[in-house]
């Protein structure tokens, strides 16, 4: 039964939804009757914009026209005059018979490029059930000056790029066909706002067909935003100086501790270098007595590789001799400096350990002799 009711309320609604549609326009011409003033005429119609057809129409007829004017100047010899005619035809319709005709003036002129593009258009567009021998006769047409120029496949990785060859503007990407050039050298170029120009350069020969793949970069990184300048260097205050009651007299510590160091490593230098240069005697000690007993006296009369060892063992040996002298002798230089200072020197405010830094001694032992190297700031 609830089933039935429900059923019924929506046929009784679907009714007066019919009903209501149907009577809404009888209304509304009444209502337009009764508001409309006696003796009013019919509004006129509003008019309506011409179709675009009917202009495409009008560049139709006014193409025919000029193509007919070609064809007749074409016939009568006069190839210049034909061929404006031909290109005004073409520059308001382009159609395969247009493009056959322009084509064979052009070829007529020397125009091999621009043939060979509307050739192409041609045989593209030409419908199936065109004349054959036409048809076959473009062909060869197109066929022929193909060899003789050269065509460019443009590929880029963006779409809307303007594209120039040798800085002549020849479209923007995609780039459905191939692109006719002259044999040579030819500077391909892709521009996009937003993006770095792709550049290449070709070398077309004729009757080849080549490929530009242009990629276009996002801007470089020298674009990017300068970073911030650095901030302006913070004044240094100045250094304090002594205060009053402070230890401005005497000899500075420091100084003294780094004259002992480098006078105890003089000397422990030369003990080390008098100890090699010893032994460095004994050596050339044994290796003469080992001569005198197999050659006697006069064994290195001769020269012979066992002289000649001695002869460098002497040498090392008198080398370090002179370097323990000297080690020696610098040492007790810097222990007599150290020990004036001590007696003589200061009048200096103290500033801390780096003095003592500063001052370094290193004794230099080699093969052939040894040394004592200072290096510092007194």
């Amino acid at each position: 039964m609830k089933a039935r009711a429900r059923r019924a309320r929506a046929a009784g609604w679907l009714v007066l939804v019919v009903g209501a549609l149907a009577v809404a326009p009888t209304a509304a011409r009444a209502q337009g009757e009764q508001g409309a003033p006696a003796g009013a005429q019919p509004a006129p119609a509003v008019a309506q914009p011409a179709p675009a057809s009917a202009e495409a129409a009008q560049a139709s007829r006014e193409a025919d026209a000029a193509f007919a004017r070609g064809k007749e100047l074409y016939r009568l010899g006069k190839l210049d005059a034909a061929y404006e005619q031909y290109r005004t035809a073409w520059s308001l319709k382009q159609s395969y018979d247009i493009a056959a005709n322009l084509a064979n003036a052009e070829l007529q002129r020397g125009m091999k490029v621009e043939a060979a593009e509307h050739l192409a258009f041609c045989l593209r567009s030409f419908p199936a059930t065109g004349n054959a021998a036409q048809h076959e006769q473009v062909r060869a047409q197109f066929r022929a000056v193909r060899k003789e120029v050269g065509s460019i496949v443009v590929k880029a990785n963006l779409d809307g790029a303007e594209v120039s060859f040798n800085g002549t503007a020849v479209g923007r990407t995609p780039f459905r066909h191939e692109v006719f050039v002259k044999p040579g050298t030819v500077a391909v170029e892709a521009r996009l706002a937003g993006h770095e120009p792709a550049r290449l350069t070709l070398e077309i020969p004729a009757g080849e067909v080549n490929t530009a793949d242009l990629i276009l970069l996002p801007p470089r990184a020298a674009e990017r935003p300068a970073p911030p300048a650095p901030a302006p260097p913070r004044a240094e205050a100045p250094a304090p100086g002594p205060r009053e009651g402070a230890d401005t007299v005497g000899p500075r510590p420091e100084v003294l501790i780094a004259g002992g160091a480098v006078a105890g490593a003089g000397v422990i230098a030369g003990v080390i270098l008098t100890a090699l240069a010893v032994g460095r005697d004994g050596d050339a000690d044994e290796q003469r007595d080992a001569l005198v007993r197999e050659g006697g006296p006069a064994a290195c009369a001769v020269d012979s590789p066992r002289c000649a060892g001695l002869r460098d063992a002497l040498e090392g040996a008198a080398d370090l001799k002179n370097a323990a002298l000297w080690t020696f002798v610098g040492a007790g230089a810097v222990g007599l400096a150290t020990g004036a200072y001590a007696l003589w020197g200061g009048g200096a405010p103290r500033q801390g350990v780096a003095a003592a830094r500063a001052v370094t001694a290193a004794p230099v032992v080699t093969a052939g002799g040894g040394a004592l190297l200072i290096r510092g700031t007194w």
